[in-house]
């Protein structure tokens, strides 16, 4: 009997150590599947949260004062989420597309009236042809994305992605990949880099699937501007701190010759009393001086009747080891005043050597002048030559990335007068 009871106990004993290792199993294969927690997931989408309706996923392209916003969303994602919205939404984003495209063949027909130069002339008369074309078609316009106006009542939250992501989800869109709306940064970044697509800047091909959406008095002025500025001779300046050359007619369009004062400036600091006595004052940089060299720039821009001009200027760091270099696009608006439309600032390493462009610096006349002469002192002055040199390749470096970034501004708004929306009053 003690013994059957031994053998009763031992049984009931395997039997639980079963049933605890199979809820271990299990509960481990539930783990695997479900969702990771929401503060896990990297979403490159925009998130707003409507107070009556499912939340909206897609793209913020405007937000205003007064708390509306302009949200673009895919219509797939959208027509999968909520259908009847989704119809609402794409009959909207139509007689949207017409409008604005109605308004802007008066608007073009209104410049094409006025004295233009030849190559302006010619692109502002192809994209009224083009426009008018659209509106021609409209009927059978299947837009791939749709524009969503909220007013501030209407929303509740909205969780903003960065820039960076929204580039990322640019390239998701015209990839085509499955709901990029849904998916993390990660997951979206490796099926890119599995089919060879690198997410830089932003893609024409999404700007061209855009529809078009009404556009202020400002907004069309400053396009006309980016037109004007490309098509024609352009307005530039350079400079340093609160110091600005107008390039092309002083001095040529490459901070070459700034480079060489930047040198000799430099030298003058480190060595003392090669150049002269006195040490040179650093540059200025308060906002008042900045905004002070900006109006002079404007005065020349409305004396030559100009809509434009881009400003680039390299700042240096207190201690040498860095140079900033800041380049601004300036349009006048409807109204007569001028809005930095872009700016991008780019900041290079002055200790990271770049031998091809040191070489390149060292090679230049007028450059080799102020390195001889310093060179007179001997082994001592070497160091200060070559950190003099690095500083030169760090301001090459940052306004080549300044000059990718800015063309590539230039020609996201030269594709098409009607997308994709431009906001005036770059932040500086």
């Amino acid at each position: 009997m003690q013994k059957q009871e031994s053998l009763h106990i031992a049984a009931t004993i395997r039997a639980i150590i079963a049933l605890v290792a199979a809820s271990s199993i299990i509960a481990s294969a539930l783990a695997a599947d479900r969702p990771k927690p929401a503060t896990a997931m990297r979403p490159v989408v925009d998130q707003v949260a409507v107070r009556s309706g499912p939340k909206l996923r897609g793209m913020l392209f405007a937000q205003a004062e007064d708390k509306s916003v302009t949200l673009l969303v895919s219509a797939r994602w959208l027509k999968g989420a909520n259908p009847e919205s989704f119809t609402k939404q794409r009959q909207k984003t139509i007689d949207l597309h017409k409008l604005a495209s109605e308004h802007a063949t008066d608007r073009l027909d209104k410049e094409l009236g006025t004295s233009l130069p030849d190559p302006l002339k010619a692109f502002l008369k192809q994209q009224r042809d083009e426009i008018q074309e659209e509106i021609d078609n409209v009927e059978k316009l299947e837009p791939d994305f749709l524009w969503i106006a909220l007013t501030g009542r209407e929303i509740e939250r909205i969780d903003a992605t960065t820039v960076e992501r929204r580039q990322l989800l640019a390239w998701a869109w015209t990839e085509k990949l499955d709901r990029a709306e849904t998916r993390d940064v990660e997951d979206l970044q490796k099926e890119l880099k599995a089919r060879a697509v690198e997410p830089v800047s932003w893609p024409l091909s999404f700007v061209e699937r855009l529809p078009a959406r009404d556009q202020t008095d400002n907004e069309w002025s400053a396009r006309i501007a980016v037109a004007e500025y490309a098509l024609s001779t352009p307005m530039d300046f350079q400079g340093t701190g609160d110091v600005l050359i107008r390039a092309g007619r002083d001095v040529p369009a490459d901070f070459a010759p700034l480079l060489v004062n930047m040198l000799r400036k430099q030298l003058q600091s480190q060595l003392g009393d090669l150049f002269g006595d006195s040490r040179p004052a650093p540059p200025k940089n308060n906002k008042a001086a900045l905004a002070e060299s900006l109006k002079t720039a404007i005065q020349a821009a409305e004396a030559e009747k100009r809509r434009s001009f881009r400003v680039t200027r390299m700042q240096q760091s207190d201690d040498l080891s860095a140079v900033t270099v800041t380049t601004q696009f300036v349009a006048k608006m409807s109204d007569g005043s001028w809005e930095v439309v872009f700016q991008h600032n780019e900041r290079a390493d002055a200790k990271q050597a770049r031998p091809d462009a040191e070489q390149r610096i060292q090679q230049d006349p007028q450059v080799k002048k102020v390195l001889d002469l310093t060179r007179q002192l001997g082994g001592a002055a070497d160091d200060q030559i070559q950190q003099a040199i690095r500083f030169g390749a760090a301001t090459m470096f940052g306004q080549s990335a300044a000059d990718r970034e800015f063309a590539a501004f230039r020609d996201r708004y030269l594709k098409s007068l009607t997308k994709p929306p431009l906001n005036i009053n770059a932040k500086p």
